[in-house]
């Protein structure tokens, strides 16, 4: 009886695009993505940190991602996997959060 070839993964059957740096072949659309942008901080040559609120499932987000330039070529950067998304009621306690981090970095002559 001849014996049958295995079947391939599914990730070698089919091609799966999230929006991820990790997909070179992607280009997603910056309003579906970052909702509300509020503010860009340039990270280097190639990257961005974009501050954004956006709303998912009737939850109000706060969303802090790096974007970077596409792999492709392409021209819009792409949003990466570095970043945190988290309900925007947690903006005053991470604000408080930076404000101790920015206190201890002056003191030991960091900034």
């Amino acid at each position: 009886m001849p014996q049958k070839a295995p079947r391939p993964l599914l990730a070698e059957r089919a091609t799966v695009d999230i929006g991820l740096r990790n997909s070179a072949d992607s280009t997603p659309d910056s309003q579906r993505e970052q909702g509300q942008l509020v503010a860009t901080i340039r990270k280097n040559a190639l990257e961005e940190i974009r501050i954004g609120l956006s709303e998912f499932n009737g939850h109000d987000l706060l969303n802090i991602r790096i974007w970077a330039e596409p792999r492709n070529g392409g021209a819009e950067r792409i949003p990466t996997k570095a970043g945190i998304c988290c309900n925007v009621r947690l903006l005053p306690e991470l604000i408080e959060a930076l404000r101790q981090a920015e206190a201890a970095a002056r003191k030991a002559g960091l900034l």
